[in-house]
């Protein structure tokens, strides 16, 4: 993979990772809150290189991604995205997207719909009910230096100091809080092949929400993981690639046909 940067409105700065051959057809990735592209999707960036020319954006605010505006808002992440395929060149893309990533995923589908030619959604919920995000502590950064040092050791170096880490934490607290629902009428308005990926024990997405959405957008397809959490592609990466590369192969994306450059 070969890290880029691009400038794009308002001097934010966009840190990207780009691989495979650069005439293969475009796939798009985004990482969950508070991780990087690199984070992710490094496990499984080989594989995905030798069917498409990669995109990995750190979203604003992430990794070496700047956040002039000082917040999170799904939205504009959205349209960040979509400022940085104008900027490439890029009509339109595949899209794979992991939790938060996923949450900005239905923005970029809904409100730029033409940009999207199908989409693998990981970890995806449509509204903020219920979920184990919403509130106080979970985004807690003196919880989760206690509960959970591993994570807490790995933003750090993933983000480079403590301080942008509790910026991320405050910033998807607040987008968690205040972020409106996705309507049914929203998600029937999706036209584009759409695979649902979630594990039966998911922590994080109630499952209801996963299969709420797959009866809702037009194109779906859901598959559930027996026995994994939310991080499918950490803990189930073969099987993960299997069904992704299944669902392509429907679509009849040639397999193969990006040499990998990494």
């Amino acid at each position: 993979m070969v890290r880029r940067k691009e400038t794009l409105n308002d001097g934010l700065v966009i840190a990207w990772e780009e691989g495979g051959a650069r005439e293969g057809p475009p796939l798009l990735l985004l990482h969950n809150a508070c991780s990087t592209f690199r984070a992710t999707w490094g496990r499984v960036a080989g594989p995905l290189a030798a069917r498409f020319y990669l995109i990995g954006p750190d979203l604003r605010g992430h990794g070496e991604s700047t956040n002039p505006t000082g917040r999170l808002d799904l939205r504009e992440m959205a349209d960040d995205m979509a400022r940085l395929l104008d900027r490439l060149g890029i009509p339109a893309a595949h899209l794979m997207a992991f939790s938060g990533g996923a949450s900005t995923a239905l923005y970029l589908v809904t409100w730029h719909p033409a940009r999207v030619r199908s989409m693998v959604l990981i970890g995806s919920h449509y509204t903020v009910r219920n979920l184990r995000t919403r509130g106080d502590s979970f985004w807690d950064p003196e919880r989760i230096r206690r509960e959970q040092p591993a994570w807490w050791t790995a933003m750090v170096r993933w983000h480079g100091s403590e301080e942008r880490v509790r910026a991320l934490l405050r910033g998807w607290q607040e987008e968690d809080r205040w972020r409106p629902d996705f309507r049914p009428e929203d998600l029937q308005a999706i036209r584009v092949p759409t695979l649902l990926v979630i594990g039966e024990d998911d922590p994080i997405t109630p499952i209801e929400q996963t299969v709420e959405m797959a009866r809702w957008i037009p194109r779906a397809r859901l598959v559930v993981f027996p026995g994994a959490g939310h991080d499918v592609i950490r803990e189930r990466p073969e099987a993960f690639l299997e069904t992704a590369h299944a669902f392509w192969d429907v679509l009849g994306i040639p397999n193969g046909s990006a040499p990998p450059n990494l």
